[in-house]
């Protein structure tokens, strides 16, 4: 991470969040992540709430998710190979 500079994946979340979000009334929206290590067990998880809360895993605009994401990836432990189903199965719903 680069406090100076968006990575690519905090680039297209900006870039596909601005144009969503103005289709959204009230500009929550569920951030999710996928293939990671969690906290404090270190079991894997393919879809976690970004925010850490699962009974609750909206975020206030583009800002919230761009926070949200950012002190994920400082709590979490990247992990690969990626399962995207459980994230794609949650938005179907």
């Amino acid at each position: 991470m680069n406090p100076y500079q968006m990575n690519a994946y905090a680039m297209a979340l900006k870039a596909v969040g601005e144009i969503i979000q103005d289709y959204d009334s009230d500009k929550m929206f569920p951030a999710l992540g996928f293939g990671a290590k969690l906290p404090p067990d270190g079991q894997v998880s393919h879809e976690f709430p970004l925010n850490g809360n699962i009974e609750n895993p909206y975020c206030n605009g583009m800002e919230g998710i761009l926070e949200a994401y950012h002190q994920s990836l400082k709590t979490v432990q990247l992990y690969g190979p990626t399962n995207f189903a459980p994230v794609v199965n949650h938005v179907a719903k």
